[in-house]
C-alpha cells in the first residue's frame, strides 16, 4: 500500500491526463495552466469562502479590539497581558470568530500540495498508474541496456534510489517514439504505457524541453542553449514576493501581527521562502517551477475576486472613538456591580487598591479594573524624622505606645 500522498496523487494524476488531453498538443505548460486554475477553484469553494468569511468577522471587530489594546497601551506587565488578552478572547466569543479556523484550512491544503507535487515530478506512478515494480523494470533495463537515452544527471539519481528526473524523461522517450528498442517485459511495459500516448504531455516549450532542471544551463556547454530555463527561479522569486505584497490589500491584517511583520526578522523571513523556492526549484524539472508561478498568480487571483465578491467591512476615525466610548462604558456598569450600595445609598466600595506614597493610585496591573470608580485616595504618608520620634516632656515613657512593624502589619502595646 502506498504512502498518505499516493494515495491523494491518484485522483490529480487522472486530473493531469485530462488537462494534457484538451491543451493544444499537448503541452504540459498549457495543461498546467488549466490543471492550476481548477485546483485553486476547488480549494477556493472548499477554504478560500470560508476564510473570507472569518476575516469578515475578525474586520467587524476591528474597532473594538483596537479599543482593548489602546485600554491597555503602554503597559506590558504579564498580568495586563493576560487581562488584555482575555477581554479580547471574549470579545471574539462574543461575535463568533475563531482565531484558530483559518490555521485548519492551511494544514489541510500541505497534503494536497504535495499531493500536486507527486503527479508533476513522478508521471509515470501518478499520471499512467504504472506499479512500483513496473517502473523500477522499464527504468532498469534503460539504464543498464540503454545508458545514452537517459541524463547523466537522471542516471546518477537511479543510483540514489530517486526516479524523479528519470520518470519525466522516460516519458518524454515515450512521447518521442524512443522506447519502441526495449524488448523483454521492459518491451511489455513500454507497450502499455505506449497504449495511453493520447494522455503524453509535451514538455517542450518555445523550442526549449521544460522536463531539463535549470541547473544544465549553468554549464558552458549549454548556457547558450537552456538559460531561458533560468528565468523559472527568476520569475520564483519575483511572482512570490508580488503575490504577497498584494494578498496583504485584499486580506484583513491583524495590528499585532502587522506590527510584529514590520520588524527586520519577519521581513527576512517573507524574503526567504521565496529565495530558498527558487533555489530548491534549479534541481528540479523546471515544469515544478513553473507550476509554483502559476499557483501564485491564481492564488492572488483568487483572493481579489474573493475582496470584490465579499468585501472586507471599513470603519472611520469616529467609528474607532464611538468603540473606545462603548467599551468605557461597559467598564463602567460592570465597576458599578463589583462596588454595591450601603443602606443609605451610597456606593459601598469593595474594591483593593494600591497606592504610592505621595497617594497617587498605582497603575497596578492587579487593580487596573477598579482604575475608574471613583474611590479616593488616602492623604499622602509624610515619612517621620528622628525629630518627631522623640517624646514631649511631659510624657511618662512607660505609657507611651511603641509600634511594632513586621512585614507590613502593625500593633501598640504598653511597654511595662
Amino acid at each position: 500500500m502506498g504512502t498518505l500522498f499516493d494515495i491523494i496523487s491518484i485522483p490529480f494524476g487522472y486530473l493531469m491526463r485530462f488537462c494534457c488531453w484538451i491543451s493544444p498538443g499537448n503541452n504540459y505548460l498549457i495543461a498546467l495552466i488549466f490543471f492550476t486554475i481548477i485546483i485553486e477553484l476547488l480549494l477556493c469553494l472548499i477554504f478560500g469562502i470560508k476564510q473570507q468569511k472569518n476575516m469578515i468577522k475578525q474586520a467587524s471587530i476591528a474597532p473594538m479590539a483596537a479599543a482593548i489594546r489602546k485600554k491597555y497601551a503602554g503597559r506590558d506587565d504579564q498580568v495586563t497581558q493576560q487581562k488584555m488578552q482575555q477581554e479580547t478572547m471574549e470579545l471574539y466569543q462574543k461575535h463568533g470568530y475563531s482565531p484558530l479556523s483559518g490555521c485548519f484550512p492551511m494544514l489541510i491544503q500541505l497534503p494536497i500540495i504535495m499531493a500536486l507535487y507527486n503527479v508533476i515530478v513522478a508521471p509515470l506512478q501518478n499520471m499512467f498508474m504504472l506499479a512500483g515494480k513496473e517502473i523500477d523494470t522499464l527504468l532498469s533495463d534503460i539504464c543498464i541496456n540503454h545508458t545514452e537515452l537517459l541524463s547523466q544527471a537522471a542516471r546518477d539519481q537511479l543510483t540514489k534510489g530517486q526516479s524523479r528526473l528519470a520518470q519525466v524523461e522516460t516519458l518524454n522517450l515515450a512521447e518521442q517514439g524512443k522506447l519502441a528498442i526495449l524488448d523483454g517485459d521492459a518491451g511489455v511495459i513500454a507497450d502499455k504505457l505506449q497504449g495511453m500516448s493520447d494522455f503524453f504531455p509535451n514538455y517542450t516549450a518555445f523550442g526549449i524541453d521544460f522536463s531539463t532542471n535549470p541547473n544544465a544551463a549553468l554549464t558552458a556547454d549549454t548556457i547558450a542553449s537552456l538559460w531561458p530555463l533560468l528565468l523559472v527561479p527568476v520569475l520564483i522569486v519575483a511572482t512570490m514576493i508580488i503575490s504577497q505584497s498584494l494578498s496583504k490589500k485584499f486580506t484583513y491584517q491583524d495590528p499585532t501581527i502587522q506590527q510584529q511583520q514590520n520588524g527586520c526578522s519577519m521581513k527576512v523571513m517573507l524574503y526567504s521562502m521565496p529565495v530558498f523556492s527558487a533555489y530548491i526549484s534549479l534541481s528540479m524539472p523546471a515544469v515544478v517551477g513553473v507550476y509554483w508561478i502559476y499557483r501564485s498568480v491564481t492564488s492572488t487571483l483568487q483572493r481579489y475576486i474573493l475582496s470584490l465578491i465579499m468585501p472586507l467591512p471599513k470603519f472611520t476615525e469616529e467609528d474607532y472613538k464611538n468603540a473606545e466610548k462603548e467599551l468605557a462604558g461597559t467598564s463602567k456598569k460592570t465597576s458599578k456591580k463589583k462596588s454595591g450600595e450601603d443602606g443609605e445609598g451610597h456606593k459601598k466600595s469593595t474594591a483593593k487598591y494600591a497606592y504610592n506614597e505621595d497617594g497617587t493610585k498605582k497603575r497596578s496591573l492587579h487593580y487596573i479594573d477598579d482604575e475608574d470608580d471613583g474611590e479616593t485616595a488616602p492623604a499622602p504618608v509624610v515619612k517621620k524624622n528622628e525629630e518627631d520620634d522623640k517624646l514631649a516632656p511631659d510624657v511618662d515613657p512607660a505609657d507611651a505606645p511603641v509600634m511594632k512593624d513586621d512585614k507590613g502589619s502593625t500593633e501598640y502595646k504598653k511597654k511595662h
